[in-house]
């Protein structure tokens, strides 16, 4: 529904108040009269709450020219229904529908005309202004319609035309989740193994973006079918959500590390330090002095019982074992089971390029391709 505040002016004709007194040609009368007289009792058929200002006298006069024609303004605020459709909300341009008529009186007794045509007789104040819509348009026809008696009325149609300010909408919900649903794409930037900071970084977005749509059709109709500002906050969920799923994919796939990697370095220094070929012994301590190298086996016995890390990289450079080489190429593998995933790199570019497009068009079918579905007449 929607209220405004006019002067609501209506003329007709009575024969029966004609006058002939000189030197005045109308009379100003005060509202007792109107108990007195004809009236054609008009009323707004579409009104929910209507009522004539009384403060600090009723506001209203009425006057009679000397032919009995009779002229009555009054000043009025008039609330009335407005169907429309909303699933262009909050990109519609709504037209909102005052009928006037006759409660009691037929076509037979009263014709309801517009005295400076449709397009004049409604007029507006050049300074008007609102919080949420602008006024571009009024609109006017005289119609006829019959009842289910099959008499006949006469009516008269106003039709306001509105069009809602989008700039509110912007800064309080569709700029914030846009950004919220572009925070989400963050979490492609974190290591997989911060599992922690993605889930939350996922589900705190998912539960921002629904407060702020709860906010959004906070005071709104429960209406049951969706409107375009509902499309774009279940997309931008939408986007968040498959960003979590993205990361049960990403933690899904990720190449397990080792069970004991404690037993392969383990298995790693037992083979620095009892080589398979002995040739990486020095030659010259096996020609001179066997009992020697007893000795030096010894030492390297002792050195395994402590850390021999040390010592089995001096081995290593003067052998070049393969079994070691074998070893830190496992290692290495393993190692890079927990390096960027392969997904993440490509939803660092799908999902903002995904969601830029869907914002080229929503923004370019609802602002422009659907200006011919905006009018919604009830």
């Amino acid at each position: 529904e929607y209220s405004f505040q006019c002067y609501f002016r209506q003329r007709w004709y009575d024969e029966r108040l004609n006058f002939r007194i000189r030197n005045i040609s109308e009379i100003t009368l005060n509202n007792l009269f109107l108990y007195h007289i004809w009236k054609p009792n008009t009323y707004f058929i579409n009104g929910r709450k209507s009522y004539q200002h009384n403060i600090t006298v009723p506001n209203l006069f009425v006057r009679i020219r000397e032919d009995g024609r009779v002229y009555l303004s009054r000043r009025v605020t008039i609330r009335a229904s407005c169907p429309m459709k909303l699933s262009m909300y909050p990109m519609d341009k709504p037209t909102c529908p005052l009928i006037i008529g006759s409660y009691g009186y037929t076509t037979k007794d009263v014709l309801y005309v517009w005295k400076y045509g449709n397009d004049k007789s409604v007029d507006r104040y050049d300074d008007l202004s609102m919080a949420q819509f602008d006024l571009v348009g009024i609109h006017c026809r005289n119609v006829t319609r019959n009842t289910t008696m099959g008499e006949e009325y006469s009516m008269l149609e106003v039709f306001i035309h509105f069009e809602r300010h989008l700039g509110f909408f912007i800064l309080q919900t569709y700029l914030p989740c846009s950004m919220i649903t572009c925070l989400s794409f963050v979490s492609f930037w974190i290591h997989r193994d911060a599992a922690p900071g993605r889930v939350f970084l996922g589900v705190m977005t998912i539960l921002a973006t629904a407060g702020i749509g709860m906010n959004a059709r906070e005071g709104f109709p429960r209406i049951s079918y969706p409107t375009c500002l509902d499309l774009y906050l279940n997309v931008c969920v939408a986007f968040e959500m498959f960003a979590m799923i993205e990361y049960a994919l990403v933690n899904y796939f990720t190449k397990a590390l080792p069970k004991d990697i404690k037993e392969e370095d383990d298995d790693e220094n037992q083979a620095l330090i009892f080589p398979e070929n002995p040739s990486i012994l020095p030659p010259g301590l096996i020609e001179q002095d066997p009992e020697r190298i007893d000795m030096f086996n010894n030492s390297l016995r002792y050195n395994e019982r402590r850390n021999c890390k040390w010592f089995s990289l001096c081995l290593i450079c003067l052998s070049g074992n393969m079994t070691y080489r074998s070893s830190l190429t496992q290692k290495a593998d393993a190692e890079k089971g927990n390096s960027i995933s392969r997904i993440d790199v490509l939803s660092r570019c799908l999902f903002p390029s995904m969601f830029l497009a869907f914002n080229c068009i929503y923004w370019f079918w609802y602002l422009y391709l659907g200006k011919t579905h905006r009018y919604m007449i009830a």
